[in-house]
């Protein structure tokens, strides 16, 4: 009677050990496969705007006094995710390209301002739902209200997420002080 309790239960080791439950690996590979096959690839296209590098230049004399150069120009390494878009497998993400400027004023031919402007520098914790995703969109001289004593340039900064944007004024007088005001915002 021992002998067949021993028999039985050597049988059933055989037995169980020949049909072994699967690895965690076999199983995470036979998961892996089923989602592969149920899930098709995912299509991800990216659109920026611009598509390619931009870049204005400006010269201006004004009054005979001040030189101002302005050279605009898109950052091909810096971009604001403006929107994405699902349809089935394929996603397209909406990119625009951030923006900055380089300003040189001189005066007699003395430099008297030289700077670089872009959105990264006006940023305030007043109001980061405009400025998170702000970037400059031009700068250009205002040769209306500028004069031999003084200069105006505009600087525009838009948010193109929320389709908002601000206008602001910097003054420069002959000494290179300046003064910087906001004359119009749209939120």
């Amino acid at each position: 009677m021992r002998k067949s309790i021993v028999l039985v239960f050597l049988i059933a080791v055989a037995v169980f050990s020949c049909n072994r439950p699967e690895s965690k690996r076999e199983n995470l590979q036979k998961s892996i496969t089923e989602f592969s096959k149920q899930h098709a690839d995912l299509n991800i296209v990216t659109a920026c705007y611009p598509k390619t590098y931009t870049e204005v230049k400006t010269d201006s004399i004004i009054a005979n006094a001040f030189k101002v150069s302005i050279r605009n120009y898109s950052k091909m390494d810096a971009q604001i995710l403006v929107g994405s878009e699902t349809i089935a497998t394929k996603t397209k993400l909406n990119y625009h390209r951030v923006f900055e400027s380089e300003i040189h004023v001189a005066l007699a031919s003395k430099t008297i301002f030289n700077t670089t402007i872009n959105a990264e520098g006006f940023k305030n914790s007043l109001e980061p739902d405009f400025w998170n995703n702000a970037t400059l969109e031009h700068v250009w001289v205002n040769q209306e209200a500028s004069n031999g004593q003084e200069i105006y340039i505009s600087l525009s900064f838009i948010n193109p997420k929320n389709k908002t944007y601000k206008l602001y004024e910097l003054m420069i007088d002959r000494l290179g002080k300046q003064h910087l005001k906001l004359t119009e915002e749209y939120s």
